[in-house]
């Protein structure tokens, strides 16, 4: 009897924890890279109702041998060179092919049928595929022989502007059936902020670039569904330290001809050994914090009285995090380990990154998929189980002593884990004493939120009379208000107080704010004292694509109409019937979202 079922292992590995697309395609880049490519391509083809029907991933690397085709599509494969005996050649630990599961696995958790194309030299091309579906109704359980193909004149013209390099390979999906975005403007969005992080290092120095293009479903070029996004479909270098020049940044102002032209400015830099099972591994750590001269000239160029509301200071709060590099590529960006809970508002303009080898994969947790470093996490000596009877508090002594019980992962762990607490507390303290508030601009005049919250307010004042709601008919409580916009929405302590000050002499009891909800909604009330917070998510596609490009009146408009809902909500006092309106409030979230992406907008 066969210890795998085809049949079950295969419905198994298409829900086999990838991200989505964009990092399933990310897992393809790399056995590019891998193989010498410094071009890699993203065909979309897209049908006549302008969703996208095939996606190929084309490259112009060494290509693969018929045998070495054999076995690219089978799970848990090297998809490397073998000798005789199927031992791999060359086989070091440096690179970022590894791990052997990247082109089945990333497939087929977007579709269900892959088809591969692949050369050494042009003459001899070979062809193999996988489709699920055939393998889910028996009709065959090997994967087939790789045969001479040529390869239809549609993918022929389509990469590399009609010129096929002299090596590479071309892989296709199609029968596209878990897709999670729709939209080939869509899908560059995400990607671009997603790979352009992901391949940074490749895409800045040159060393390979990624391209997306889009073609009708016979090939013809419709590179215009991506002018909105871009002129050129050229993914950007995504640098979370923002030491990259030029990268998916927005343009920075006012820059002069001998400046440096980056947003932070290396704070720390430094690399260190550690030991494992006899052998000394080097990990690099790096941080930086906004350059304080740039948040100025950001605030008092813009319109904008907090740097967290500009669009870099979106752009931080995006990438906020501990950047994880193996093998010059990125496999994660950790958001809860070593960060206060309030650090992603009030020190977000700060980056900090890790390099660990890839011989340290198993210590760290290093996923089959290359997107977590599960044991990469913050230790507490405290938490140590040692039976000593005086404290060990020294993080040299922690150390020595977990290896003499003979746990030398954790001891990496716990050496890995102290330095990273340390450079993310350097990092925070600069970052916080960072000027992110226009000094002296406040004005004391009415904003467009104001606005909002008197005309809300107003009726508010009308309905207690007839119908008093719960949260609203209390006293307003300013300083549970102030306390608030300074823990949860990344104020200043001055900023806060003027803020509610203006809201106390105005009566006022609705607070317009934005921040990114909690469950990707795209609006929240929360009930304070007297006062409910109407909370805005400035990364939903409502807001970007809609709400952000009115004008200030008609903005005005479309708040007083979610400033209603919040009325309708506190004036609610069924528990139950409260509990369906922030459901439905959340459906509706997610609907505008999948509308948003079939209107492609």
């Amino acid at each position: 009897m066969s210890l795998v079922n085809p049949k079950q292992y295969i419905i198994s590995a298409r829900s086999n924890g990838y991200k989505d697309t964009a990092y399933a395609i990310a897992e393809l880049a790399d056995n590019s890279i891998q193989a010498g490519a410094d071009k890699v391509e993203i065909l979309i083809f897209e049908n006549q109702k302008r969703t996208i029907e095939e996606i190929a991933i084309v490259d112009n690397g060494a290509g693969m041998s018929k045998s070495l085709l054999a076995s690219a599509l089978g799970f848990g494969e090297s998809g490397r060179e073998k000798d005789k005996e199927g031992n791999l050649l060359n086989d070091d630990t440096t690179g970022m092919g590894k791990f052997g599961m990247g082109l089945p696995n990333a497939s087929v958790s977007q579709c269900k049928r892959i088809q591969v194309w692949s050369w050494k030299n042009k003459q001899e091309v070979y062809y193999t595929y996988l489709d699920v579906q055939e393998i889910i109704d028996g009709v065959y359980s090997e994967l087939p022989e790789p045969t001479l193909s040529q390869m239809p004149e549609k993918y022929l013209d389509s990469m590399f502007d009609g010129n096929m390099p002299e090596s590479g390979t071309f892989v296709l999906w199609s029968n596209l059936d878990k897709l999670k975005w729709k939209r080939s403007s869509t899908l560059f969005a995400k990607s671009q902020y997603e790979i352009g992080r992901m391949y940074r290092r490749f895409i800045s120095k040159g060393q390979c670039s990624v391209q997306f293009k889009v073609f009708d479903t016979f090939g013809g070029s419709k590179m215009q569904a991506l002018e909105r996004e871009t002129k050129t479909g050229f993914i950007k270098a995504n640098d979370p330290l923002y030491l990259t020049a030029d990268s998916a940044l927005p343009e920075l102002p006012g820059l002069h001809v001998d400046e440096t032209p980056t947003f932070f400015e290396e704070l720390e830099s430094f690399p260190f050994e550690v030991e494992f099972q006899g052998n000394q591994h080097t990990i690099h750590i790096r941080s930086s914090v906004a350059r304080s001269e740039m948040i100025t000239r950001i605030l008092n160029l813009g319109s904008e009285n907090q740097a967290g509301k500009t669009e870099y200071g979106k752009d931080c709060l995006r990438n906020f995090g501990i950047s994880v590099m193996r093998a010059d590529r990125e496999i994660e960006l950790i958001t809860n380990e070593f960060f206060l809970k309030d650090d992603a508002y009030k020190a977000r303009f700060m980056g900090v990154e890790i390099d660990i080898p890839p011989s340290l994969d198993e210590v760290l947790g290093v996923t089959n998929n290359k997107q977590h470093a599960h044991n990469l996490k913050e230790l507490d000596a405290d938490k140590m189980d040692f039976d000593e009877k005086e404290p060990i508090e020294k993080d040299e002594q922690v150390i020595n002593k977990l290896r003499e019980y003979g746990d030398e992962e954790r001891a990496v762990l716990y050496e890995i884990s102290t330095k990273l607490k340390k450079v993310v507390s350097n990092a925070r303290k600069k970052a916080k004493l960072l000027p992110t508030t226009k000094i002296g601009n406040i004005h004391p005049e009415l904003n467009e939120d104001d606005k909002v919250s008197i005309l809300v307010n107003t009726v508010m004042n009308k309905r207690d009379e007839v119908n008093p709601g719960n949260t609203l008919s209390a006293d307003p409580d300013y300083k549970k208000l102030e306390k608030k916009l300074v823990d949860d929405f990344g104020y200043d302590e001055e900023n806060a107080k003027l803020t509610t000050k203006k809201m106390e002499d105005l009566q006022s009891r609705i607070s317009v704010q934005y921040n990114k909800t909690s469950n990707q909604s795209f609006f929240e009330v929360e009930n304070l004292q007297g006062i409910a917070v109407l909370i805005i998510n400035p990364e939903h596609e409502l807001y970007t694509k809609f709400l952000s490009q009115m004008s200030d009146k008609d903005k005005m408009i479309f708040k007083v109409l979610l400033g209603a809902w919040a009325l309708m909500e506190d004036s609610t006092t069924n528990e139950n019937k409260r509990r369906q309106l922030e459901r439905a409030r959340n459906d509706w979230g997610e609907v505008i979202e999948e509308m948003f992406e079939e209107l492609d907008l």
